[in-house]
């Protein structure tokens, strides 16, 4: 992209009202300041012009930032990072994972090392399920994101996912014949 028009904003602009983060530029938003720059904001139909400019791009902005906080979030689902990502994007990313994670511990450690708790603080229980007690189940029709009995939020799958459920969960899909188990190698 040698500069930025007016009608590529418009493309960018609508493509990321959809559900995934776009493909853009690395240098995007130096383009967009070079694109704001041309506008005469000295009249009226200038500033007007500008203006909805500026208000696309910070549409931009906000919704890919809404889609990289959803995405953070997700990771801890095992849902893969979009590849579609600027380098700072990517960074502001790794930060909210980190917080995250960090907050989880924090949460763990009140839940698990509260005062009546045989548990000193250097000496913290670690937060591991035990994957003997998951049950491996073939998706046979589309399920939606659901919350376990546990809190934890799974979902969504597809048809022929193999996935390894709490017993619970995989019992529950069975019984709505949304799911057939697998016998464990």
């Amino acid at each position: 992209m040698e500069e930025l028009t007016y009608d590529e904003l418009r493309r960018i602009h609508a493509r990321e009202k959809g559900p995934t983060i776009s493909a853009i530029q690395p240098d995007f938003y130096e383009f967009a300041g070079r694109l704001l720059a041309t506008y005469d904001r000295s009249n009226a139909s200038g500033m007007r012009e500008y203006n909805n400019v500026l208000k696309m791009l910070k549409y931009i902005y906000y919704r890919r930032l809404e889609k990289i906080v959803n995405s953070s979030i997700s990771s801890f689902r095992g849902v893969d990072t979009p590849p579609e990502m600027l380098p700072r994007e990517r960074e502001l990313y790794e930060r909210i994972v980190f917080l995250v994670k960090s907050d989880e511990r924090s949460v763990d450690d009140v839940m698990l090392c509260h005062p009546d708790a045989l548990c000193e603080p250097d000496e913290k229980p670690p937060v591991v399920e035990n994957r003997e007690a998951f049950a491996k189940v073939k998706i046979s029709k589309d399920v939606d994101e659901f919350v376990g009995l546990n809190g934890k939020t799974y979902g969504p799958y597809r048809v022929n996912d193999e996935v390894e459920l709490p017993p619970e969960e995989a019992e529950s899909l069975v019984r709505m014949e949304s799911a057939v188990r697998i016998r464990k190698e």
